[in-house]
């Protein structure tokens, strides 16, 4: 008696907006406190420590933004919505 169970799986569902748009939120946050430090720290110190202090304080805030608006987070294994072991054989195409 062989009988054929449907099994449902979720683990192809991805986090939900208002999770996704917290943890966005918060890596804004946490990249600009940085951006802030290394303008005060472009302030403080000289040589090529400054510089570098003014360069990320220049190009931090557009790689923050990039990824605050990155949209939802991408899936790294495609999800299959059939499992082909349950397909009946089918016949060959003819070309």
């Amino acid at each position: 008696m062989d009988q054929v169970t449907d099994v449902h799986a979720i683990t192809s569902a991805g986090r939900s907006q208002s999770d996704q748009l917290h943890d966005r939120t918060r890596n804004y946050l946490i990249s600009m406190s940085i951006r802030a430090a290394a303008f005060v720290a472009a302030f403080l110190t000289d040589g090529w420590v400054r510089w570098a202090c003014v360069l990320l304080a220049f190009v931090l805030p557009v790689v923050a933004v990039i990824f605050a608006n990155s949209g939802t987070e991408r899936r790294s294994v495609p999800s299959s919505y059939v499992d082909a072991r349950a397909l009946p054989p089918g016949e060959e195409k003819q070309r």
